[in-house]
């Protein structure tokens, strides 16, 4: 196998991308930290408020109206973290690829401001490619479970797997050119995309979660995690829900199950946050990689018509 062959594997572009990681992990966590938490924090603390004082509110307010404005001001600052939060982290999809370029050029990760201004300078443009990615995204789940089945709509979304690479670096396109792109590029290399995708996923997602979860067990901590979301479960009519259940013939839901779920669903959003670098630095690395291989070869353009032997004679 030739250098050159090497270079454009997606065993490199892992490696490349780990080394990049590995070697400014200390701000890659630290920049993915707010949008992370401050989305948990926000969640918890909107729903802490309102649940946990809604009776006191409603026994005490004059109104139901007054009871409602009461419940939302509550809500309110919740509501806001979570908000900035979240859009942090959809900031960070665009931020971290230019961090990435960054790191390939310097040497170092730094002044995430200016990597930040990739997507805030453009935001309603970037609100706009998000709300496709929604629509297109939402779409692909109800076609999944509903009509086509999840092979088809994982074919097609590998096909825009770099779409978010296309839109930091290729600041001219449109939204539409964006996911038109990110199919060019992938065409002719979907296996070894799938390939990447499928690899990023399965360690930096399942192989950690898993770990982590093992190692609350050892060290018996997922007991006393769990018992902290037990009021949830305890405030569900369990009985009638397992009632219907056991005439289903379907194993009951108990209260330390809804528990285990919650944490495990915390422990998994947590993961998937803050291993987004790795999985950025290598998408952005691949999208590099495809660039050069098609940079020989142009975009295909439509067939110029061609002209009546008339309009030849007009032109001469």
């Amino acid at each position: 196998m030739t250098k050159e062959k090497i270079k454009n594997s997606i065993w490199f572009v892992i490696f490349d991308g780990l080394k990049i990681y590995f070697s400014n992990i200390d701000k890659f966590i630290l920049y993915m930290l707010f949008p992370v938490f401050g989305q948990i924090i926000g969640l918890a603390l909107t729903f802490g408020l309102t649940i946990g004082l809604a009776d006191k509110v409603a026994s005490k307010a004059t109104s139901m109206t007054s009871a409602m404005g009461i419940i939302l001001l509550l809500a309110l600052p919740g509501l806001l973290i979570f908000m900035k939060a979240f859009w942090d982290y959809m900031v960070a999809y665009v931020a971290l690829n230019s961090m990435t370029e960054g790191a390939l050029t310097t040497g170092r990760v730094y002044d995430f401001q200016s990597h930040r201004e990739v997507a805030t300078r453009r935001a309603l443009k970037y609100i706009g490619f998000l709300l496709v990615v929604g629509l297109l995204s939402a779409a692909g789940i109800l076609s999944s479970a509903i009509i086509l089945g999840i092979v088809p709509t994982l074919i097609i979304w590998v096909f825009f797997i770099i779409v978010y690479q296309v839109f930091t670096f290729e600041e001219d396109l449109s939204i539409k050119e964006c996911f038109s792109k990110s199919f060019y590029l992938v065409k002719n290399n979907w296996w070894r995309t799938f390939f990447l995708m499928l690899i990023l996923w399965f360690f930096s997602i399942y192989i950690i979660t898993e770990g982590l979860s093992v190692i609350f067990d050892c060290l018996h901590l997922t007991d006393k995690i769990c018992s902290l979301f037990d009021f949830i479960g305890n405030g569900l009519e369990l009985e009638y829900i397992n009632k219907a259940l056991r005439y289903l013939n379907r194993p009951e839901i108990t209260v330390n199950l809804i528990s285990k779920t919650i944490f495990m669903s915390l422990l998994s959003t947590v993961v998937v946050g803050l291993s987004l670098p790795i999985r950025s630095i290598c998408y952005t690395l691949w999208y590099k990689t495809l660039c050069k291989l098609k940079g020989n070869r142009e975009e295909p353009k439509p067939k110029k018509q061609k002209r009546s032997r008339k309009e030849e004679q007009e032109n001469e």
